[in-house]
């Protein structure tokens, strides 16, 4: 880690004195980005997190719903049974006590839970809680985002004093992974709402921080001081709300805050560095941004409409020029490198599917279309034009969605960009009222779940949420067939599988992959010291234990 500068003796003689003269001069609950981050009036050791958070992500916080919240929040307040750490790609458990046990026949998983925790509220937490969650996915479908309550997966769940076992219709390897991706809740606090539809306006969880208010320009949780292990150091975790990435780093490059969860503009990123208090943790991960196509509109139903506007998008230019390398390449076969041996590495680099104007027009030449007078494809007297949707107040996803209009435009493609919110990306993603999307797909830590996304029972008609993934609407038997098939097979069968689901893929494209995201986290550590860089520096196991200097 960088050293900080050092002061004369005097100059540090003076501070001391002017501190004990004037005292500290924030306020518990900032009213602007621009508090002392590492304490208030009232002697408390704060830690000031920056995000940019919009009205409707604190419309409510129910950690069961995936829209009108902002997410991140709930791995402070509530814990699952195990977490996934994406800088080591390893399960850890948090609420159990270890990694669990498989039966003989693979169809019957056990967790025993940890003991000494009790609920932010006092009250004991036991094996009915966490039947109370894993219930409520069930008989809520709109709540199983990952499917974990299939016919071929979950059956049901039994409760012996303090151990939790988890039976299968048929193997699934998977399970321990799905599980992660659960933030358990209280019996006692969500069992009179309906789990679907509550507000949750006071989250009580397990976590190693606690709610305590939520104002215009921040989130602000307190220390646990019950927590079962790890009792944070600092007295609050202030999370600054911003509008947009630009004035987040602004507060970053000044101190005002000292990290953020990886939001950052990304030009910024190198005067930020200049600093030697600034940092930057960055590692692979389990988000694809893409240019997501809607496979069931007129003209995207059309495989070579979607393989001319893979090969139109020049993803070395996007990760050098918009991203100043914080990201890694994408898979045009969708899985990330952080899957090893699960990857088909042939796919990254085939000229099959690299950047190639003059490829993307034969194809759309090759498939009948001919452009007018105006220079966009056409065929039947229907123009390839298409509404473009990304988030608004997002520096490099515009500069991406700029360059990757204007690639489709050379190509003949003609696109209307539209500035939304990322809750209202997420929502058009759902109901697929869109044409083209650029946003992210994030999925649970198995190679299995990152390409069930394209598996048609994670799909819906158009104007019907989604009950996982497939906001592309891609429909096919054969990668159907194949999922099936390796969600029950051994590891070189499901290897064998997965490369050939890859394949089929990148040549249907029914989504464009622009770059892999995990983690490219900005903090400082000029106020604080004692990060834990084996996991990302902004989850709840590093913000327990920083401490200031």
């Amino acid at each position: 880690m960088a050293k900080g500068k050092k002061i004369s003796m005097i100059a540090f003689l003076f501070i001391i004195l002017l501190t004990l003269v004037i005292g500290c001069s924030n306020h518990d609950a900032p009213s602007s980005n621009t508090d002392n981050a590492s304490g208030n009036s009232s002697g408390n050791v704060q830690f000031h997190l920056g995000e940019t958070i919009n009205p409707e992500q604190v419309s409510n916080f129910n950690p069961f719903l995936v829209n009108g919240n902002w997410q991140t929040l709930f791995e402070y307040i509530y814990e699952p049974l195990f977490y996934f750490n994406p800088v080591k790609g390893e399960l850890m458990p948090i609420l159990a006590e270890d990694l669990g046990t498989w039966s003989e026949d693979q169809k019957a998983y056990s967790v025993t839970l940890r003991e000494g925790v009790v609920w932010h509220d006092g009250e004991e937490f036991s094996a009915e809680d966490v039947l109370y969650t894993f219930n409520a996915i069930k008989e809520h479908k709109v709540l199983d985002q990952y499917q974990i309550w299939n016919d071929k997966r979950l059956k049901e769940i039994n409760v012996d004093g303090n151990t939790i076992t988890f039976h299968l219709t048929e193997k699934f390897p998977s399970l321990p992974f799905y599980l992660s991706t659960v933030e358990i809740v209280g019996e006692h606090s969500f069992g009179d709402e309906d789990p679907s539809t509550n507000l949750n306006k006071e989250p009580t969880g397990t976590g190693p921080f606690t709610f305590k208010s939520v104002n215009e320009s921040a989130i602000i949780l307190e220390k646990n001081a019950k927590h079962h292990s790890n009792v944070p150091k600092i007295d609050e975790l202030v999370i600054n709300r911003f509008n947009n990435a630009s004035t987040l780093t602004l507060s970053l490059e000044d101190g005002s805050v000292e990290a953020s969860t990886g939001t950052i503009a990304m030009p910024s990123i190198p005067k930020l560095l200049e600093n030697p208090a600034a940092e930057m943790q960055v590692y692979p991960g389990l988000s694809v941004f893409s240019v997501i196509m809607n496979n069931e509109r007129p003209g995207l139903e059309d495989q070579a409409v979607r393989k001319a506007i893979q090969l139109a998008i020049d993803r070395t230019a996007l990760i050098e020029k918009a991203e100043m390398n914080a990201v890694f390449p994408a898979n045009p076969g969708f899985l990330p490198k952080a899957f090893n041996e699960m990857v088909d590495e042939t796919i990254f680099d085939s000229p099959e599917y690299q950047y190639n104007i003059d490829q993307a027009v034969q194809e759309l030449e090759d498939a009948g279309y001919s452009k007018n007078a105006n220079g966009v494809f056409e065929k039947d007297g229907e123009e390839l034009s298409f509404t473009y949707n990304m988030a608004s107040n997002a520096p490099a996803q515009n500069k991406e969605g700029t360059m990757i209009t204007q690639w489709l435009q050379e190509v003949g493609i003609q696109t209307t960009v539209k500035l939304v919110t990322w809750p209202e990306l997420t929502k058009l993603a759902m109901s697929g009222d869109f044409d083209l999307l650029q946003n992210s797909i994030a999925f649970p830590p198995d190679p299995q779940a990152a390409l069930e996304v394209f598996h048609s029972r994670m799909t819906a008609p158009e104007g019907e949420n989604t009950p996982g993934l497939n906001y592309m609407r891609f429909r096919d038997d054969e990668v159907d067939g194949w999922l099936d098939e390796a969600s029950v097979a051994d590891p070189e069968t499901r290897q064998e599988l997965y490369k050939k689901i890859q394949k089929r893929i990148a040549d249907q494209a029914p989504v464009a992959v622009m770059y892999n995201v995990g983690g490219h986290i900005p903090y400082r550590v000029d106020n604080f010291t004692n990060y834990n860089e084996e996991v990302p520096v902004y989850s709840a196991l590093s913000l327990s234990q920083i401490e200031p200097k």
